[in-house]
């Protein structure tokens, strides 16, 4: 059989793996659109598909991992940004690096606020903007909850090989700076 690893899959293309048994929920989601839709190219699914599962497959290992924390995904992730920060965060600017609504960050803030985990304040240069900061519960709490992510994620990244992970962080970059590109158009 000729080697086709470099040739375009194309929608009437056999859906393929790595290897037999390494199978997973988007080759069956392409092979159901062949069925019913065969005109359509479903390749990009290939790609975007399996980064929209793994997200919500990583976010849902997450969650599990931080409830003794008292924490979810989310509100780690807010908690992130304020640790790295230097000074307290707009919470419209806390919903733009974290690429939720406004109403998600006020939602998260209510959690963490009632936990003794952060603070909110107006702004002292404009009462509109609300500030958010970490307290020192907060602070404590992420720097506890930070290495055990880090290392979930670790261990998830460790099925590839260096040479994989490079190129695939290569190609991540690209779809992800061109995803951003257009949501800022």
């Amino acid at each position: 059989m000729p080697d086709t690893s470099d040739s375009p899959v194309t929608s009437d293309s056999p859906v393929t793996s790595d290897s037999p048994g390494t199978r997973d929920s988007v080759d069956d989601t392409r092979d159901a659109w062949a069925t019913v839709r065969p005109e359509l190219d479903t390749t990009a699914i290939a790609v975007l598909g399996r980064i929209h599962r793994l997200s919500r497959a990583v976010t849902l290992l997450s969650d599990a991992l931080l409830e003794p924390f008292g924490i979810g995904r989310g509100e780690f992730d807010v908690l992130s940004v304020l640790r790295r920060s230097d000074s307290p965060v707009a919470a419209t600017r806390l919903a733009h690096l974290l690429t939720v609504s406004n109403a998600a960050i006020t939602k998260r803030m209510l959690r963490l606020e009632a936990s003794g985990l952060a603070a909110r304040q107006r702004s002292s240069h404009d009462k509109r903007v609300v500030l958010v900061d970490l307290t020192p519960a907060g602070r404590d709490l992420i720097d506890a909850a930070l290495p055990a992510q880090l290392g979930l994620e670790a261990e998830i990244a460790d099925v590839l090989g260096w040479g994989d992970r490079d190129a695939t962080e290569s190609a991540l970059r690209r779809l992800l700076v061109e995803a951003e590109r257009r949501l800022n158009a």
